[in-house]
């Protein structure tokens, strides 16, 4: 699932850098979501053995970075050595991995802060001013490039939020489901072992687009959609054509956009057309089994199911979380990607706190298609 385009450029950018600037031995890019006021690792590139880059922090825990960002300033660190007892984890493995100073810089585009960009290098004291005046250049490259890089799924994030805006009075769910659903399909995505294959920049855009898994919904007659009772095997039918018109809508808007053939296109597509496919074969539009099922149409299959259970519907009363893992939990092989429900186990008290961050009241989001 990896895309190197964005990571290449990187690279490159780095080999350039090291050319002309000389011992910088790692770049880091940590993205900043403003909804959620939380950083989280998107591309790197670094000389010989990477420290693990899998980093996620709020905003406001991170004092010196938001500094930073407020006063629209860099920092340097002369030696790392005097952050040795740190209690971050992300800052004893870039020690470990030999880093001794390092230079930080916000980044910015149309004055909205993206995130931060940070230097490191084997040599105590290497950021001198000299040095970071030369770095200055490629910071605002580097923020170009990222800005250009999101951009297109922004725009298109922005129009389908625009067409379930437009829908809304038909489809009563809400935005706080769409919300859970993303952080819970990132806290997944994350736990997930290496053997699944995904990057920080994997994780960044499917966290972007597990909200849009439903969007075929806006198509549904209300009728069908707003039924506080159990669906009639033809509308229930119906119910489910939800995924090949999400899928339909989506192409439409992709090639609208221009989109056909961007990076993270076939990510998106595998959201809305493979949530609602099971682990054993028996889930639908496709009937795939097992690993056929593209792994984001696993992970946000997990999250959605989950929601589903833990919010009311207009058909039944919402289950407590425990009862919601114990579902996940008995249907691990069966409807669900095992190494999936496995990653949740590791990561239950972030989905309790996710769960209590976006919690809202609510009459009902879904009906019984979900």
């Amino acid at each position: 699932m990896q895309n190197d385009t964005l990571r290449k450029k990187i690279a490159d950018l780095h080999t350039r850098i090291k050319d002309h600037v000389g011992n910088v031995g790692r770049i880091g890019i940590a993205l900043y979501n403003p909804d959620s006021d939380q950083l989280n690792t998107f591309v790197h590139s670094s000389d010989g053995q990477a420290p693990l880059e899998r980093y996620q922090a709020h905003l406001t825990d991170v004092p010196s970075l938001q500094e930073l960002h407020h006063k629209r300033l860099s920092r340097t660190i002369d030696d790392l050595n005097t952050l040795a007892n740190s209690p971050s984890e992300h800052t004893r493995r870039i020690l470990a991995a030999g880093y001794r100073s390092s230079y930080t810089s916000p980044l910015y585009a149309h004055d909205q802060l993206l995130g931060f960009l940070f230097f490191d290098s084997t040599q105590p004291g290497y950021f001198r001013q000299d040095v970071r005046i030369q770095l200055d250049g490629y910071v605002q490259l580097i923020a170009a490039l990222i800005s250009h890089d999101l951009s297109s799924t922004r725009a298109l994030r922005s129009a389908v939020a625009l067409t379930r805006e437009l829908g809304r009075h038909r489809d009563e769910e809400t935005a706080g489901h769409v919300t859970r659903v993303a952080h819970y399909t990132r806290s997944i995505a994350l736990a997930l072992e290496p053997r699944a294959g995904l990057s920080d920049e994997d994780i960044e855009f499917l966290f972007q687009f597990a909200g849009l898994h439903d969007i075929g919904k806006i198509a549904i007659p209300d009728h069908i959609l707003q039924k506080p009772g159990k669906l009639a095997a033809e509308e229930y039918a119906i119910a489910q054509s939800h995924v090949q018109k999400g899928s339909e809508m989506i192409d439409v808007m992709m090639r609208e956009f221009g989109l056909k053939n961007d990076d993270h296109a076939q990510m998106l597509r595998d959201v809305i057309a493979c949530h609602h496919e099971r682990w054993d074969g028996s889930g639908y539009p496709r009937r795939l089994v097992g690993e056929a099922i593209p792994l984001a149409g696993r992970i946000v299959a997990v999250a959605d199911v989950f929601d589903a259970l833990t919010n009311p519907r207009p058909y039944k009363h919402a289950w407590s979380l425990e009862e919601g893992f114990d579902y996940l939990r008995s249907n691990a092989g069966t409807q669900f990607d095992p190494h999936c429900i496995a990653a949740m186990e590791q990561r239950m008290d972030d989905w309790c706190a996710i769960y209590a961050r976006f919690h809202e009241p609510s009459t009902g989001m879904e009906n019984s298609a979900a």
